[in-house]
């Protein structure tokens, strides 16, 4: 997929269902059991009200050569909501990301997770990130005719596929994956009809754009603001590429 759009739009609508952003680190942060570092909480507050402690109980198993041993593993995690539950943050010993159920625009992603990935990387002078990604998912419901006809609101590839069955009114699901690699950077574009009512025949014209794009590499603090920025604008521009003018309509693009 070239990104070749020169400019990005805004709209008054979206069909953005969720937003993700995340950082896995490369050791595991000593959290104590009363939680991460007061400095952190302090940011967190303001922003995510709302705390929640989950207790994760599982087992981890050592193969040997004469052996097999298991023991059973116990640990936390952190979780602050919006005073809505809007939007999601969780902080463990492994990973941080924040979530938005409903996303109003991106200078509150950039605040929300910089403001705690800061604060995390202040508290733990050692911390380091292997992983970092950000997702856009987009379920375009549209009420009116044909499920499966898509024609006006998106590209013609991405509606190739429900040409090859004898009768539309007998497809359940029809979903692409396509991987691109553009160096460090790499992108996950899932895309079609998932179908809620699966396995049933596909009638809500629901169509998912769901673009998943990450690094796997070891990350300072600096880095992490400059993918977050990057990564937002090529998700945008790539959702540019797939649409036409007719969905752009129903979104209401807003003057510039």
């Amino acid at each position: 997929m070239s990104i070749n759009i020169q400019k990005r739009r805004k709209y008054k609508k979206d069909f953005l269902n969720k937003v993700i952003a995340k950082i896995d680190f490369d050791t595991q942060l000593s959290i104590t059991t009363d939680g991460p570092a007061k400095g952190i909480y302090s940011i967190v507050k303001e922003r995510f009200p709302i705390t929640e402690e989950k207790k994760i109980i599982g087992k981890e198993l050592f193969i040997g050569p004469e052996q097999t041993k298991e023991r059973p593993i116990e640990r936390k995690e952190w979780h602050y909501f919006g005073k809505n539950r809007e939007k999601h943050l969780c902080v463990s010993a492994d990973t941080m990301f924040v979530e938005y159920n409903k996303y109003e625009y991106y200078e509150m992603l950039h605040d929300d997770f910089l403001s705690v990935s800061n604060a995390l990387f202040d508290a733990y002078p050692k911390l380091q990130v292997k992983r970092f990604g950000l997702r856009y998912i987009d379920n375009i419901e549209i009420h009116e005719g044909n499920p499966t006809d898509w024609n006006k609101y998106f590209k013609p590839e991405l509606c190739a596929i429900f040409s090859l069955a004898d009768s539309r009114n007998t497809i359940a699901r029809a979903f692409h994956v396509l991987e691109f690699n553009y160096g460090d950077d790499l992108l996950r574009f899932q895309f079609g009809m998932f179908n809620p009512d699966y396995p049933a025949p596909i009638k809500k014209k629901i169509y998912t754009l769901d673009f998943d794009m990450f690094a796997t590499k070891i990350l300072d603090k600096q880095d992490i603001k400059e993918i977050l920025d990057r990564y937002h604008e090529k998700l945008k521009l790539s959702f540019e590429e797939v649409i036409t003018d007719e969905l752009r309509n129903i979104m209401e693009p807003r003057d510039e």
